[in-house]
């Protein structure tokens, strides 16, 4: 039986010798990260010019979005599907923990219902199908660490997204 190696993560020959099969040049795996200009990328408030961002990288269910200062990472790496999905790291969305005022805004598993669909508006907002609340920074917030949640659309800047996908 082959062993795989430490270094390349490629299968070797038991005696250690080298590949046991050709490896191939352009591997087909699908990447873990979102590629850019794919219809992702990041989620940036216009009051605050800062991303939606998974604090601390995060995957855990639950885990309540914040603004932070935009760098590139695949915690503010964001893509919409076709289902009005918009998610983080693959398989992680954008979730309303609930349908009122200041339900939270958090990552969870993707599993199809209502409350991780999203209209993306031409005025900028981003509303909750399940909800009909906008995504709006706490307290008309703009620093780092400043939570995301629901809240009735009113037109604010706090409210307003510029997503660059």
């Amino acid at each position: 039986a082959g062993m795989i190696s430490p270094t390349t993560g490629r299968a070797i020959a038991p005696d250690g010798s080298g590949p046991t099969s050709p490896s191939p040049t352009n591997p087909q795996s699908p990447s873990a990260t979102p590629t850019s200009g794919g219809g992702s990328g990041s989620i940036r408030g216009v009051a605050s010019g800062r991303c939606v961002d998974v604090p601390n990288a995060s995957t855990s269910d639950g885990t309540q979005v914040q603004l932070y200062d935009c760098n590139g990472q695949t915690n503010q790496t964001w893509s919409s599907t076709s289902a009005g999905e918009i998610r983080v790291y693959g398989n992680k969305c954008l979730d309303a923990a609930g349908t009122g005022n200041g339900a939270k805004v958090q990552i969870y598993s993707c599993w199809g219902g209502d409350n991780q669909k999203w209209r993306v508006n031409s005025d900028g907002s981003i509303q909750g199908v399940q909800s009909g609340l906008c995504l709006d920074a706490v307290g008309q917030g703009t620093g780092n660490g400043t939570q995301i949640q629901l809240y009735a659309c009113h037109g604010g800047a706090n409210q307003k997204w510029t997503w660059n996908r």
